[in-house]
C-alpha cells in the first residue's frame, strides 16, 4: 500500500485526488486499491476537516513536515504555486517520490533547483497541469506530432485569471502553457504578448524554428480549445476536463509503481521558463527569448 500526504487541502485538487484514490468515487476504486491518501497539510482548518470527513483522510499534520515517516509519497496541491518547492523539497530530499500540482513553481530558477535536487537524488516527480494527460490534448498533440514538418501555424485558448489571491497570471495560465507546449513542442524560441495586459486576458506569439502559433489566455470564459494548421488541412479539437482528474492519478500512481517518471525533467521545468517569459513580455511590450533549459 502506498501512503500518499497531501500538501495543500485548500485546493479542490487536493479533494478530487483523495476521493479517487481513497475508493469514495466508487468509479475508480478497484484501480487505486494499493493507494492511500492517508495525511494533509493545509492552512485552511475547514478544507483539513473536509478531507477528513468527506474523503477518508486519517489526520491532519500541523506542518508538512510532520507527514515524513508516515508517508510514502506525496501530492503538492497548494494553489499557489510560490509555496511548492519549499513544501516538495523536504520530501524529495527524504527520497520519496511527489507529485506537484500547476504551476510547478512560479520561478524558473526554483523550478530548476528543485528538478535537479530530485533528478541527483533519483526521485522520481510527476505533475504540472492535468490538462496535458487529457485524451483530447494527447490526440491534438498525435495529429500534431505526425504532421510536424506540415505545420503552417496553430493556436490554443484557454481561461486565466489576472487577478487573484494565488499568484495572478500564474495561478491558471500553466494549463493553457502545458496545452501549447506538448502539441506543438517543448522548445518555443520567444513569446510576444500582442495586446499586453487586459481585462479580456492575454494574446501572445510563440516563435518555433518553422512556425509561429498563437495563446488565447481568455479571462471570463471557462473552455479549452486547440487547432492545428497544417499543409493538409486543419484539425481543431475542444479539451474537455472530464478525464483530468483520474488521469493524474493514474500517471502519478504508475510512476508509484514503476518508478518511472510519466515525461522528462524538461518537461517540469519547461512550462516555468515560458511563462515567465510570457509575463516578461506583458511587462514590457517586447519579444522576449524561451530559455530551453536542460536539467
Amino acid at each position: 500500500m502506498f501512503r500518499i500526504g497531501i500538501l495543500g487541502s485548500e485546493n479542490s485538487h487536493a479533494m478530487e485526488f483523495s476521493k479517487i484514490f481513497n475508493g469514495i468515487h466508487t468509479k475508480y476504486a478497484g484501480e487505486f486499491e494499493d493507494m492511500r491518501v492517508v495525511g494533509t497539510f493545509g492552512t485552511d482548518e475547514a478544507s483539513n476537516k473536509a478531507l477528513v470527513e468527506q474523503a477518508g483522510v486519517e489526520f491532519i499534520a500541523d506542518k508538512p513536515e510532520d507527514l515524513l515517516g508516515r508517508v510514502d509519497a506525496v501530492m503538492v496541491t497548494a494553489r499557489d504555486g510560490q509555496y511548492h518547492a519549499a513544501y516538495a523539497r523536504p520530501f524529495i530530499e527524504a527520497g520519496l517520490p511527489a507529485f506537484i500540482d500547476k504551476p510547478f513553481t512560479r520561478d524558473p530558477a526554483e523550478a530548476l533547483s528543485l528538478a535537479r535536487l530530485a533528478k541527483a537524488k533519483n526521485v522520481p516527480v510527476c505533475g504540472g497541469s492535468s490538462l496535458k494527460v487529457c485524451m483530447e490534448t494527447e490526440r491534438l498533440a498525435a495529429y500534431a506530432a505526425s504532421n510536424r514538418d506540415k505545420i503552417i501555424t496553430g493556436s490554443v485558448y484557454a481561461p486565466v485569471n489576472m487577478k487573484n489571491d494565488y499568484g495572478d497570471f500564474w495561478f491558471y495560465a500553466d494549463h493553457l502553457t502545458e496545452i501549447s507546449l506538448a502539441v506543438f513542442g517543448w522548445n518555443p524560441k520567444w513569446v510576444e504578448a500582442a495586446q499586453g495586459r487586459t481585462d479580456k486576458g492575454v494574446t501572445a506569439l510563440v516563435g518555433y524554428d518553422n512556425y509561429e502559433i498563437s495563446n488565447h489566455f481568455c479571462e471570463g470564459m471557462y473552455q479549452y480549445a486547440g487547432t492545428v494548421v497544417t499543409k493538409g488541412g486543419i484539425h481543431t479539437q475542444t479539451i474537455t476536463l472530464d478525464d483530468a482528474y483520474p488521469n493524474e492519478c493514474r500517471v502519478f500512481a504508475r510512476m508509484l509503481r514503476t518508478g518511472k517518471m510519466h515525461g522528462t525533467w524538461e518537461q517540469l521545468v519547461q512550462p516555468v521558463y515560458y511563462m515567465q517569459a510570457l509575463y516578461a513580455s506583458m511587462q514590457s511590450g517586447k519579444r522576449v527569448g524561451v530559455l530551453n533549459i536542460e536539467v
